[in-house]
């Protein structure tokens, strides 16, 4: 029985997703509840002085609760809107970090695994070999999905093969068991997989007689008699 494991790098990405927004959040947070509330009082107490001599009152106002003596940067209502933006933010992170935490969750511990006879996953789905009918490979070579056709007792159904998300050389040879019974017509959007190596083989044999006949034209090339211009002839001729 042949497993392909999860491909951990894959999912551990969509972990990365969700400790980045919760950092962010966790600042937006701070901003919403601590920083921009702390500035929001002092703009308002500045707001709240008289327009005369407000900036002599200010610097005594200031004084005596230990905030900056310098004019506030923004407005009471400025703030207010900035503490309404962090918690929509933090609203923003949450809209992607927890789909992104439940992604990387879906993937541990899942597997595929196969041989000859059946092709089944962690999830409990299972397919029959001699059940597949066809398969779609258009998007294997790209993005390692293939879609896996099947029926059992009349009923079609779907089964997806992923290499992004489980390891690559395994489901190789899973889609190799899969293909096992089928024709070329019956896999779509690239070669069957047991062909592929005959093909690089092909490949390979000829990159290598290209290269030998490359070499040789060298050769010959060297082992030719030097050039001689005009001028070299009529040297040799007169001497």
């Amino acid at each position: 029985m042949i497993r392909a494991d999860v491909h951990q790098p894959f999912f551990r990405k969509f972990l990365y997703v969700f400790l980045g927004c919760t950092a962010f959040a966790g600042w937006c947070l701070y901003d919403g509840l601590i920083g921009y509330p702390k500035k929001l009082t002092i703009a308002e107490a500045y707001e709240s002085l008289p327009e005369e001599n407000r900036r002599e009152a200010w610097k005594e106002l200031a004084g005596e609760n230990g905030w900056p003596t310098i004019t506030p940067a923004k407005t009471a209502d400025d703030i207010r809107h900035d503490i309404g933006s962090q918690f929509m933010m933090v609203v923003l992170c949450m809209l992607f970090g927890i789909p992104a935490l439940l992604m990387f969750m879906s993937g541990q511990g899942t597997w595929v695994e196969g041989d000859e006879t059946l092709i089944r996953n962690s999830k409990g789905r299972e397919v029959p070999i001699d059940a597949i009918t066809r398969i779609d490979k258009r998007k294997w070579e790209a993005k390692g999905i293939a879609k896996v056709y099947y029926e059992v007792d009349g009923k079609k159904m779907k089964f997806v093969m992923d290499d992004f998300k489980y390891e690559r050389e395994p489901m190789g040879q899973l889609m190799q068991f899969a293909e096992a019974n089928l024709s070329e017509d019956q896999v779509t959007g690239d070669f069957l997989e047991r062909d592929k190596k005959r093909i690089a083989m092909q490949e390979a044999a000829q990159q290598e007689a290209a290269e030998e006949e490359a070499y040789e034209d060298d050769e010959d090339y060297e082992d030719a008699e030097p050039y001689e211009d005009a001028a070299d002839s009529e040297s040799k001729s007169n001497s």
